[in-house]
């Protein structure tokens, strides 16, 4: 069975209805748009159509993303920083996202994750806070 060819306007509605069921980035959508074989000179209409009709926002997606990983998998600033850079997402937006964590529950986190290792030495556990992205100074200031 032969595929259809797509209209432009199906491409749209394909991108919009991926759009609709979770926050995404520009990113998200070329990457997918790749995965779907859509034809390459698409993607700019498409991704200005999005941003137009506010089914991409990229301050609105740095929130949700940052939310999330503080959230349920407990990421220091520093790996969601780097994740969001991955994702080639505007300065402002990253700064402004990384300013709205809720000091409370990621200070909990820190402490959640310190005491989950107490049985490591004390490298080990600093190497592991390290890499979920906590900085020195938040590690050592969470262990006095």
């Amino acid at each position: 069975m032969e595929k259809r060819e797509l209209s432009k306007a199906e491409w749209l509605d394909k991108a919009e209805a991926y759009c609709a069921r979770s926050e995404h980035c520009a990113a998200d959508v070329r990457r997918k748009l790749y995965e779907w074989d859509a034809p390459a000179d698409l993607s700019d209409f498409i991704e200005q159509n999005l941003y137009a009709n506010d089914f991409l926002n990229d301050a609105r997606f740095c929130h949700a993303y940052v939310h999330d990983k503080v959230e349920y998998q407990s990421w220091g600033r520093m790996k969601i920083q780097a994740g969001l850079h991955a994702l080639e997402l505007p300065e402002k937006a990253i700064r402004e996202a990384l300013d709205s964590i809720d000091e409370t529950v990621y200070t909990r986190n820190l402490h959640s994750l310190i005491a989950s290792r107490k049985n490591d030495s004390e490298d080990k556990r600093l190497r592991f806070l390290l890499q979920r992205g906590f900085t020195y100074e938040e590690i050592k200031k969470c262990t006095k």
